[in-house]
């Protein structure tokens, strides 16, 4: 379904701050939906030659009432005679209203409002609700009208949506969460069913119509911060019962009532987040315990680094201290991802982050001026759940291990006159749409004659390719440089095992 903005930019002569302009409007505009009872309509008029067309370019339903439209209308092109009221309100710039029948003794009223940026006349959002039959109304139904009515004078003269407003980080207020109409002398002339109880938890017990809002409690300088500026202003209150030592969490949004400029009133919309305060202390509490789990996972694997460390240095044979040489490069590899991971806010983990440390800690344990050996890494991962990156990161840790015991053996660099030239290993990540490539490149001494990595028996390339074809689904390859000397060693992981605990498989942002 195209946007509005799309909308906007192929049927009509919007320029951007007019477009952003009719954006503002539709991010509320369910509130005066809700206030209304009834469908809002956003309607656009066709540029140049269109000009005698309408374009649908949003439609909001409320919550307080029925709606008219089962369908979605969005994006419907409409001759100017087929709506009136929306026409003269374009040619005149003035609100419209009046009656439409549409069949069946069903008369609709419309309110066709001009919404005007800078003198001129970019929109016409219509109200549309099926005309009631005869019938008494409540006090709530006729203050909510008569608050959108005021709304309605606002869009007309350009006062509304406002400039610079405040947004909420959770979701757009809607009247159900409770709403305070305030005078222009911070008097409350009426106050919703879900308001009133709202702050009766915060412990206002008596009346709330005709207080003053100075006495709710929810703070009087937002109010005056409302009328001052001219705008939107939001503000969060917690307070503790002391009887029953609960937290409660109330969020205010003020939307000052303008008048040619001056506040005449605001409505304050009164939402209680505690169950939602509550919920995101507990996510954070457990995000804190994660961390101190992977943080207490990092320190027991350097401990048991230690100890292996301890017992090579106590055995005669080179080959068993070897290989408890190898398990404790290959546990320093696994900390390395508990040591990001403690320190990250999620379970992702931009596996750039852990590639260098790994190369830092292979470096540290094989050059030396016998060996001389340099470590480059080029291109970006993108994001990476956290157990494919602890698989990755021992799959790393062995290939460039491999490289440097087999592409640089001892006897290759050692020197005979002068100093040994210095070997180069690359490590090559790149993300793409199928998936992630790692290659290790170096330009060693190359493959031996007839190499195939499916029938290698060595203990590193027998893990690599375990990991990669078993836990990863992924594929393993090992093949000459194109040019020059040396070997490729690339692992593919498909897109499929790229994706985190929410489905999202995410790509480099830079």
């Amino acid at each position: 379904m195209a946007t509005l903005a799309e909308l906007a930019r192929s049927h009509t002569d919007l320029d951007e701050p007019r477009l952003a302009h009719l954006q503002d409007l539709v991010s509320s505009w369910g509130l005066l939906a809700d206030l209304s009872f009834a469908d809002l309509l956003l309607f656009g008029r066709g540029g140049g030659p269109a000009a005698d067309r309408l374009v649908l370019l949003g439609h909001v339903r409320p919550t307080t009432g029925t709606t008219l439209y089962r369908a979605d209308l969005m994006g419907q092109v409409f001759e100017a005679r087929r709506r009136p009221l929306v026409s003269e309100a374009f040619e005149t710039g003035t609100t419209v209203r009046g009656t439409v029948n549409v069949g069946a003794d069903r008369d609709v009223r419309v309110t066709a409002v001009p919404v005007v940026r800078d003198g001129q006349t970019v929109a016409v959002l219509a109200r549309e609700r099926i005309r009631p039959v005869d019938r008494s109304t409540s006090e709530q139904e006729r203050t909510y009208v008569g608050v959108f009515d005021r709304f309605a004078a606002m869009i007309e003269g350009g006062e509304f949506p406002y400039r610079d407003e405040e947004r909420l980080r959770h979701r757009t207020p809607r009247v159900g969460d409770g709403l305070l109409l305030v005078d222009a002398d911070g008097r409350i002339e009426f106050a919703s069913p879900n308001a009133v109880s709202s702050l009766h938890r915060l412990g206002m017990t008596r009346g709330v119509t005709g207080a003053r809002f100075d006495d709710t409690g929810l703070g009087s300088a937002m109010l005056r911060s409302a009328f001052a500026r001219r705008t939107a202003v939001i503000d969060e209150l917690e307070r503790t019962d002391d009887r029953s030592e609960v937290s409660l969490s109330v969020v205010s949004h003020c939307f000052p009532l303008l008048a040619q400029g001056v506040a005449t009133g605001a409505i304050v919309l009164v939402r209680d987040v505690t169950e939602l305060r509550r919920r995101d202390r507990q996510l954070v509490s457990k995000d804190t315990t994660i961390r101190e789990i992977h943080h207490r996972v990092k320190n027991n694997l350097q401990t048991i680094s230690s100890l292996l460390r301890l017992q090579a240095r106590r055995l005669q044979g080179e080959e068993a201290r070897s290989a408890l040489g190898e398990s404790v490069r290959r546990i320093g590899a696994i900390s390395v991802v508990h040591e990001t991971l403690a320190q990250s806010a999620d379970d992702d983990v931009a596996f750039s982050e852990i590639v260098r440390p790994l190369v830092r800690v292979v470096e540290e344990s094989v050059s030396s001026p016998l060996r001389p050996l340099a470590f480059t890494v080029d291109g970006d991962a993108g994001t990476v759940p956290g157990q494919v990156t602890t698989t990755l990161a021992v799959v790393l840790t062995e290939l460039l291990q491999n490289a440097v015991d087999h592409a640089f053996p001892a006897s290759s660099t050692a020197p005979d006159v002068g100093d040994p030239e210095p070997g180069s290993v690359r490590i090559e990540l790149e993300r793409r749409s199928d998936g992630l490539s790692v290659r290790v490149v170096d330009d060693g001494v190359g493959l031996p004659d007839g190499f195939d990595v499916a029938e290698a028996t060595g203990l590193g390339l027998t893990i690599v390719r375990t990991f990669v074809e078993g836990e990863l689904g992924g594929r393993i390859s090992l093949r000459p440089v194109e040019r020059g000397r040396g070997t490729v060693a690339e692992v593919r992981v498909p897109a499929s095992r790229l994706v985190g605990p929410w489905g999202d498989s995410r790509d480099p942002t830079g």
